[in-house]
């Protein structure tokens, strides 16, 4: 009874792993879509907030008080070095120039006379010295009223872009007085804190991306121009400026723009999130190779945009399933087709 009993389960057994692998034989490879692995660098950023800064900027104050003859400019316009930009009234001064000025010539001629007379022993030697003293002084004077005509004009000591001014011909102005501003524009610098680890990505890169707040999408490049020696113990952050080409002069001082310090490292896999798997002992990815699903174990290293960086046995080009990743199993069958390119 025994030995008829063993004997059903064993042809039972027979026949159900026959039909099971009957069914293994017969069941297709499954549909998958892939993509050739790509490698991408991690890429350590730091966002800040700056604020624009002229290359060169001045407040423009009257050297003397007097009354305003005239002014020279329109407001927001360029002016050139040594541009009269306003004209302070000097009658007075030019008055006591050409005084200055016939008083050296007379002097001038006493020296003279004196010089022809003491070859002749008609005169002494500290008369011909104090008629040299007098030229002295006279040269001295006329120096001195032709810089007191000069303080009555206000001038640009660069050339630049000349702000907005309140003040019109026949205002009275002292040399407390605030004229106009005036800016070299030409290169902005971006001024900007960022905190202490900064440091390590501007030893790497002397480079930033900015854009205007109100553009986002608007990158430029700026080179970092200047770092402040010591970190802010309050914020721990250290200030920096980094300076952008603005002779299109697109933008002006004051603006707020986003920084970006952005370094480059090590390059590793990209995966696209829907191809990234998570099991009970961590995150995986599906190779397929030679038609067969092949399981990888990975390590995430980086979220970027639109993929993930992993670590893993994976090679450039090998193909990624990318689709399909929920129905497959260790060494299955699989028939893929490539991805399409957008």
């Amino acid at each position: 009874m025994k030995s008829r009993s063993l004997l059903a389960f064993i042809f039972f057994y027979i026949v159900v792993a026959s039909n099971t692998l009957q069914a293994n034989e017969k069941r297709p490879a499954t549909a998958v879509i892939t993509a050739p692995v790509e490698f991408v660098a991690t890429q350590d950023t730091i966002e800040a907030i700056g604020t624009s800064e002229a290359h060169r900027s001045v407040i423009l104050f009257p050297a003397v008080a007097d009354r305003v003859t005239k002014v020279n400019f329109q407001s927001a316009t360029i002016v050139s070095k040594g541009d009269i930009l306003f004209q302070l009234d000097d009658r007075k001064e030019q008055a006591q120039a050409k005084q200055a000025q016939i008083q050296l010539d007379n002097a001038k001629r006493d020296l003279l006379r004196l010089q022809s007379s003491i070859k002749n022993g008609a005169t002494t030697q500290s008369a011909l010295d104090d008629a040299q003293t007098k030229v002295a002084l006279a040269e001295v004077a006329l120096t001195q009223a032709q810089n007191d005509i000069a303080d009555h004009k206000v001038v640009a000591p660069f050339s630049g872009v000349v702000g907005l001014t309140d003040i019109e011909a026949g205002d009275w102005v002292t040399n407390q007085t605030r004229l106009t501003t005036l800016d070299d524009r030409s290169t902005l610098y971006i001024d900007f804190y960022a905190p202490e680890q900064a440091i390590d990505l501007i030893k790497e890169s002397t480079h930033v991306r900015v854009s205007p707040w109100y553009d986002s999408q608007s990158q430029l490049d700026a080179e970092i121009a200047h770092v402040d020696s010591r970190i802010d113990i309050a914020s721990r952050t250290i200030r920096i400026k980094a300076a952008i080409d603005n002779s299109r002069d697109k933008f002006i001082p004051g603006m707020s723009f986003k920084v970006a310090l952005m370094n480059i490292g090590k390059r590793y896999p990209a995966i696209q999130e829907a191809a990234l798997m998570w099991g009970p002992t961590g995150p995986y990815i599906w190779i397929a190779e030679q038609g067969i699903a092949k399981r990888v174990d990975v390590q995430v290293i980086q979220r970027q945009k639109n993929h993930v960086l992993v670590d893993g046995d994976i090679t450039e080009q090998q193909m990624l399933v990318v689709e399909g990743v929920q129905r497959l199993r260790e060494g299955q069958s699989v028939n893929p087709q490539m991805a399409k390119v957008n």
